[in-house]
């Protein structure tokens, strides 16, 4: 904790800014960056720490600990034990409080007087939640982490905000990963405000959020392991939710989802990351695409906008990935040199994706994606959309969600099968404003889905939606595939060229076959039943 409260310089909050919950006493809000020790210097000259207290650094020793299977990280928990010089060391368990919950957590410390963990410490909920995880077996350590930190108390709006600086390492056995981050804690207040300040940071030091907590890294290290990808996480929503509360969980399941492929982009060239991080941004689009209707917001089309803008930046690494993937396993799948001219042609694709993914990394680690992040962190902090309701239709916001998903499904569905009326004879350009109808009606069944209760059905009909609109793709596929050979500049040599022609040869066989199921797959897709009648 910091030794004064004083105020720092930053932007006030807006007198009719609504307010949120204050800082849980079961939990943490907090906001994180990467840094390195030219950042950490940049945010202790910024103007925002004018007149604050830097404390001292004091030194911190964590060890987490979990059975031998990772039962508690299974549970996404973690439970550590900190020292702190002479001080009693401190037991916390921490929890994801829901999937979407992207800068807050459950937190729980205790003292722990023996330095080591005794669950009977915790009170009887926590208690019993971490030993019916653990069912018995025995607790080890499986890493540390060692750190410096220095910490100040800051103003900011109607808030006051914990700013902590971390130098130090984490460590597992006799590996190690620096550790180097600037955070920002809720300690009371609302989350607009500590937003709002995390933004102007950011702005000004250069600062590129980061997502994946201390533990995270620790166990990845201590398993020699990358960070995964992650699809999307599927939305359960109650059926007596209001209108209100849909449009916050879908926003945030899309923000959730884009925000937990940084990690694996940042440490690996996994081609799901990319594509994990362009469907989020799409799913993002499509909601508020789907809002938009009923919300006349500027702050929604400005994120649309700049959501379209990142999910572009990532496109080139995506088409890499994608026409390496078919030519590996389409034509070249017997091996690359075994055809001719395949080699090459295949080298010079491998030289795009490296400077693509290059690209990708530093546009995710741009301040100004971070910003877009928080910006719509703020939009669900202070459910902006309230205020673009007129004012005769302020019942909208706790009318049924499940009368409002209705519509719009049947809305979008309509749109489907007018845009599919003349299939399969329509030209390349009209199937791909089918395939985006497609597209958005999938994603409104995800989002929408659970309204309903008919889990099943739900499946059914996602599924037959996903498989035409992968039919219809084949001619957008093949369409790209012929924009990004001729983007290569390949060399004017018989033998490359033959493994273009060869590969684009396969990609309008691919089309074929795609055409030939489309009249079933449509009549089938025409022909099935709604589920949310």
């Amino acid at each position: 904790m910091a030794e004064d409260n004083v105020s720092a310089g930053a932007v006030p909050a807006s007198a009719t800014r609504p307010q949120v919950a204050a800082k849980p006493s079961s939990g943490e809000v907090e906001v994180k960056f990467r840094a390195d020790g030219r950042a950490i210097e940049a945010v202790i000259s910024s103007p925002l720490l004018k007149g604050a207290t830097l404390g001292p650094a004091r030194e911190l020793v964590s060890t987490y600990y979990d059975t031998d299977g990772l039962d508690l990280k299974g549970a996404a928990m973690t439970l550590r034990v900190r020292r702190r010089s002479r001080a009693i060391p401190l037991m916390g368990v921490k929890w994801v409080k829901g999937d979407d919950a992207v800068f807050a957590r459950g937190e729980i410390e205790v003292r722990c007087p023996d330095g080591v963990p005794n669950l009977d410490l915790f009170e009887p909920v926590i208690r019993d939640r971490l030993k019916a995880a653990i069912a018995g077996r025995p607790l080890a350590a499986i890493f540390d982490t060692r750190f410096k930190r220095r910490t100040a108390l800051l103003r900011h709006g109607h808030s006051d905000i914990e700013l902590a600086l971390d130098e130090g390492a984490v460590i597992a056995g006799e590996a190690s990963l620096p550790l180097t981050e600037v955070e920002l804690e809720l300690k009371s207040g609302n989350l607009s405000d500590l937003l709002g300040f995390a933004a102007v940071l950011a702005r000004d030091c250069g600062l590129s959020l980061q997502f994946e907590p201390k533990a995270g890294r620790g166990y990845r290290l201590a398993a020699a392991e990358a960070p995964r990808s992650q699809k999307a996480t599927n939305l359960k929503i109650r059926q007596t939710t209001s209108f209100d509360d849909l449009v916050a969980a879908v926003i945030a399941n899309a923000l959730s989802h884009f925000v937990t492929n940084w990690a694996s982009l940042r440490e690996s060239d996994a081609p799901e990351s990319i594509h994990q991080l362009r469907v989020a941004l799409r799913r993002l689009r499509s909601a508020l695409g789907v809002f938009r209707k009923t919300l006349q917001l500027p702050e929604i089309e400005d994120i649309r906008s700049e959501a379209r803008r990142i999910a572009s930046g990532l496109g080139p690494a995506r088409e890499s990935d994608a026409f390496r993937a078919n030519a590996l396993a389409g034509p070249f799948r017997d091996g690359p040199d075994l055809q001719r001219g395949a080699r090459p042609l295949l080298t010079t694709v491998e030289e795009r994706r490296r400077e693509s993914y290059s690209a990708a990394r530093r546009l995710i680690d741009d301040p100004q994606t971070s910003l877009f992040v928080l910006d719509v962190q703020n939009l669900l902090a202070r459910r902006a959309w309230r205020t673009a309701v007129e004012s005769e239709n302020l019942g909208l916001l706790t009318s049924e969600a499940r009368v409002y998903a209705a519509a719009v499904l049947d809305r979008l569905r309509r749109r489907a099968l007018k845009r599919g009326k003349h299939l399969p004879d329509m030209p390349d350009e009209e199937r791909h404003e089918l395939r985006i109808a497609l597209k958005n009606l999938r994603y409104a069944v995800e989002f929408f889905g659970s309204l309903f209760g008919k889990s099943k059905e739900a499946r059914s009909y996602l599924k037959r939606v996903a498989d035409l609109q992968e039919d219809l793709g084949a001619h957008n596929d093949a369409a790209t595939a012929k924009a990004f050979i001729d983007s290569l500049g390949l060399p004017p040599d018989a033998e490359t060229h033959f493994a273009s022609g060869y590969l684009l040869g396969w990609y309008r066989h691919a089309t074929l076959v795609a055409d030939s199921h489309l009249a079933k797959k449509w009549k089938d897709f025409s022909r099935q039943d709604i589920f949310w009648d």
